[in-house]
């Protein structure tokens, strides 16, 4: 039986609507930021090329969560009459469940493929491996707290926040693949924190070959949210 996703407020973020259950993780700064940017971005792309209806734009969002920032731009393609094909992984069941829920709240679950898996695993197809335009990535950035949360108490919302003992280790094994799944000219944004170590950050994308066009920061607390914006 699946979860009961009617007991949930529905909220809208930039007119999509969701219902997210309390162990998935829910819109915040970060994701304020990479959604204010990559609307932008796709405004700026649209303008720039004279057939994009012509051009299939490969999209792919690796930790989609509730499904928050694919949903977004698969609804401004399909408002653009714009060819796409969209992929996304999603390492928490829950999750998963939750964004397929909120593409049929939006009518939107036959443009989306929602897979579950950790980082690149579920591209195991011939559709699914070929290389992406544009690749999204809010990982988990903040250092693990061994003497707070560990695997006696570890819930399922814990996986959103936890990037390892350095806050690093999930982001940089998702550049150590990334080359692989970008094509020629594509981009990635990802976010991280400047709490992290950004030159480890920066040396991964010079191996992965791949520059970094700019990045955007967004002060919150006690750390800086930075958005790399990144091109193979």
């Amino acid at each position: 039986m699946g979860h009961d996703f009617s007991k949930y407020e529905i909220i809208e973020y930039y007119g999509i609507n969701m219902a997210i259950p309390e162990q998935v993780y829910s819109p915040h700064d970060d994701t304020d930021l990479i959604s204010e940017f990559i609307l932008e971005w796709i405004k700026k792309f649209e303008t720039t090329k004279e057939n994009l209806n012509l051009k299939s734009i490969r999209v792919l969002e690796i930790g989609y969560g509730p499904g928050t920032i694919s949903l977004l731009i698969v609804s401004y393609f399909l408002k653009k009459k714009v060819n796409f094909f969209h992929a996304g992984t999603e390492i928490s069941s829950l999750a998963v469940e939750t964004a397929n829920y909120n593409a049929k709240l939006n009518k939107l679950e036959n443009f989306v493929n929602f897979l579950e898996g950790n980082l690149f695993e579920p591209l195991n197809t011939d559709e699914l491996n070929e290389p992406y335009d544009l690749i999204l990535f809010n990982p988990p950035y903040l250092q693990s707290e061994p003497d707070i949360i560990n695997e006696s108490n570890r819930q399922l919302i814990d996986f959103a926040w936890d990037g390892g003992p350095s806050g690093n280790e999930v982001l940089l094994e998702f550049l150590n693949h990334i080359s692989q799944y970008l094509k020629k000219n594509g981009e990635i944004f990802f976010i991280t924190s400047s709490l992290v170590d950004q030159k480890a950050i920066q040396h991964a994308l010079e191996i992965q070959n791949v520059k970094n066009l700019e990045q955007k920061t967004k002060h919150i607390f006690f750390e800086d949210i930075i958005l790399y914006h990144c091109k193979k």
